[in-house]
């Protein structure tokens, strides 16, 4: 009996670890980017410019995921491919811990991203994405660029951003609710254990 009792113990701290200290996400896992040709070829839009806004819908909710997705404006300088406006959003997961690219506000980009299933500009670690001042070698091979003419203001309320944070998007709920019925089941272990024993 005192083997169960132990396991039981055992169970409760882990449930209790589980819900104070939720793990996020795993790590991110990529195919390093390819040469600037390749890549340019593989986005659906390639341009640089300034970070001027980023929004993240859940900043407040207790659980996130660094699978959570931001939403990041952008005041475009230069198209290469992909179009021709002024301003454009991309999102991106959270965290690089999720390949998502972590954008600084005011800092200006070269971006690689493709356009996904629901029309979404998406921005990932694993692409060619970085810092202009870090894009000697993009700037010099991509050539020629063109200005934005479409003059464009894009809004990026909170509202308006839609995101897919579902449970399949989000491990921490899941490791919530694992945790959560470890705890139980824990507890209804040693209250079975004890009622035997009376």
């Amino acid at each position: 009996m005192r083997i169960l009792q132990k396991i039981s113990i055992t169970a409760v701290v882990i449930g209790f670890l589980f819900l104070l200290f939720p793990v996020t996400s795993l790590a991110c896992s990529c195919v390093p980017p390819g040469s600037v040709q390749e890549e340019m070829e593989r986005s659906s839009a390639v341009f640089s410019g300034k970070v001027v806004e980023i929004v993240n819908p859940n900043e407040k909710n207790e659980i996130q995921s660094s699978a959570d997705l931001v939403a990041v404006k952008i005041e475009v300088t230069e198209w290469w491919k992909g179009g021709n406006e002024s301003e454009v959003i991309v999102y991106t997961e959270m965290s690089s811990a999720s390949c998502g690219f972590e954008f600084s506000l005011n800092e200006e980009y070269i971006v690689y991203a493709h356009e996904d299933d629901d029309g979404k500009i998406r921005v990932s670690l694993c692409s060619r994405t970085a810092q202009l001042q870090y894009a000697e070698e993009d700037l010099k091979e991509l050539g020629e660029a063109e200005k934005p003419v479409k003059q464009v203001k894009v809004n990026t309320d909170v509202s308006d951003v839609s995101v897919d944070n579902s449970v399949n998007a989000n491990p921490t709920f899941l490791i919530l609710v694992v945790g959560g019925m470890g705890l139980v089941t824990a507890i209804i272990l040693l209250f079975v254990t004890r009622h035997r024993r009376n």
